[in-house]
């Protein structure tokens, strides 16, 4: 008992204790559900953002996930990404646990693009897209607008779809047949003043408005590609201008 008493409660796992396919690392699967967000019954056709923002709000209440940067917006030695996938089995939707890199945890996380290894289903479940926090407040990166389900094409080459489907390739159909809008989501800001933004594979981008109680759209973002003459990493362009939220 005073062992158990003394253990403390998982929050998160670490990339290196997921399994992968094909042995590729950058094909982790990640486990689920996670126990912080609740199992949404909704309709299959769109993501509910009864998972959603409960999901982005528990991201940020993780260790050093929110206000983990210095004045000068330098992250904090605690200052952590982390990724989850949304995913649906047959009976609701569902996200997967949190997962994080052990370098470099301040400016990345690596998405689960190997799936979800489901407690009651197992694997080959759609997943609908990811989410991530920021720790220093800022907006999408450039490569953060690329990120979304990736799957086997009937060729074997590993690619990145803009809808939700397993990574077999099975998509996940709306009632008319259509395959289901795959979204990006952000959980940036203060834990005071969260920001909660998502977009589409167009970089069409939305941020929730509370007051509202809908997702307002904001701005169309294209990410930028670094050169030789600047080999930092660019924010996204955006139209309008986004540049206050960086």
């Amino acid at each position: 008992m005073l062992m158990l008493s003394c253990t403390k409660a998982r929050l998160y796992y670490l990339q290196s204790e997921l399994a992968t396919l094909e042995g590729d690392p950058n094909l982790a699967v990640a486990p689920g559900p996670w126990p912080s967000v609740p199992a949404v019954l909704a309709d299959p056709a769109r993501v509910p953002d009864d998972l959603v923002l409960p999901t982005l709000r528990a991201l940020m209440a993780l260790p050093g996930a929110a206000d983990a940067c210095d004045p000068s917006g330098r992250p904090r030695p605690e200052a952590t990404e982390y990724c989850v996938a949304i995913y649906k089995t047959p009976q609701d939707w569902r996200v997967t646990w949190p997962t994080r890199k052990v370098v470099d945890a301040h400016s990345s996380c690596k998405p689960p693009f190997g799936g979800v290894d489901d407690t009651d289903f197992g694997r080959g479940l759609p997943i609908l897209g990811y989410a991530h926090n920021h720790p220093c407040g800022l907006f999408a990166s450039s490569r953060d607008l690329l990120t979304f389900p990736t799957m086997k094409s009937p060729e074997g080459v590993w690619m990145v779809v803009g809808y939700g489907t397993s990574p077999s390739g099975e998509p996940v159909l709306d009632a008319h047949g259509e395959p289901i809008p795959a979204w990006a989501w952000l959980a940036t800001g203060h834990l005071t003043e969260p920001r909660f933004f998502k977009w589409n594979s167009a970089g069409e981008v939305f941020r929730w408005s509370e007051k509202q109680g809908q997702w307002a759209f904001q701005a169309t973002c294209k990410p930028q590609t670094s050169n030789m003459l600047n080999p930092k990493p660019l924010p996204p362009k955006c139209q309008p201008e986004l540049a206050d939220w960086y």
